[in-house]
């Protein structure tokens, strides 16, 4: 199916563990203050995480971190070039792109403008963060301090139902596919917010497969699963139709079935052009 076929696409993205290779809360924690990153982790389950990176902050805040000490701990995240090529591709022949994230505001726009990326994205749906009058960073929920302001009975997070803001973005305006890409529990309820004719790129071996592949009917569109960031500059090639595919690039399975490497062959089995 030529690209043409879809002239209005929107990508939405999670960040963590997609865009990047890290996830940026632990990678703060990790990197400045490893003592704390092991009493966070104790209490993974206990607090709802949004409250639980702010009381962090505190912590940090209190040992003397400043806004620039996180600013250069942020710049080291692993942003590759292939996904940086990937997005540019995406945003040179048309697309909409959008981030749907559990992080915050001043770590993703922090990180992207490391990368000369924030002029790429359209919108950034994730929890707000800003410095207070003493140079304090504060996280809040994207949703409020309602228990469940969503009322999502799938797997999301009090502070933010993916699922129901990616519909927004769909009904935003008429699109001609929409590509949802992302690769945890977070992420399977935007997934069933996909119809047939549009794709979820899910990281392999991780939360959002197991997810899938246990309610497969729930699941209406493609879904591509990729292991790499060199997999997604190769994916994102082919179904553009830029340039021709090695031979053998990554093994996958399309909707739990097996699929050959990504080849013009795959192509054609699961015809996904963008």
């Amino acid at each position: 199916m030529p690209s043409s076929t879809f002239s209005k696409r929107l990508f939405v993205f999670d960040f963590d563990w997609t865009l990047i290779e890290a996830d940026s809360d632990l990678w703060v924690a990790e990197t400045l203050a490893p003592d704390l990153a092991k009493q966070q982790e104790d209490l993974i389950g206990k607090i709802l995480w949004t409250e639980l990176q702010d009381l962090l902050l505190q912590r940090l805040f209190e040992r003397g971190v400043t806004q620039q000490d996180l600013e250069k701990t942020l710049h080291r995240i692993p942003f590759t070039s292939e996904v940086i090529a990937a997005l540019r591709l995406m945003k040179s022949k048309g697309a909409e792109l959008c981030i749907l994230s559990d992080a915050n505001t001043f770590y993703i726009d922090c990180i992207l403008k490391a990368h000369g990326l924030e002029g790429v994205f359209t919108k950034i749906l994730t929890n707000p963060a800003q410095f207070d009058s003493q140079g304090r960073l504060h996280v809040a929920r994207f949703h409020g301090l309602d228990k469940d302001p969503h009322n999502c009975p799938l797997p999301c997070q009090p502070n933010l139902c993916k699922g129901q803001e990616l519909q927004k973005l769909i009904d935003s305006q008429p699109w001609d596919q929409v590509i949802y890409m992302g690769d945890s529990t977070n992420d399977f309820c935007p997934s069933t917010r996909l119809q047939s004719r549009d794709i979820v790129l899910a990281r392999a071996d991780l939360l959002l497969e197991k997810h899938i592949k246990m309610h497969l009917d729930m699941v209406k569109a493609q879904v591509i699963y990729w292991q790499s960031p060199a997999d997604v500059l190769t994916i994102t090639q082919n179904l553009f139709d830029v340039s021709p595919l090695p031979a053998t690039v990554a093994t996958g399975t399309v909707n739990s079935k097996p699929v050959p490497a990504v080849s013009s062959a795959y192509m054609e089995e699961v015809p996904v052009s963008l």
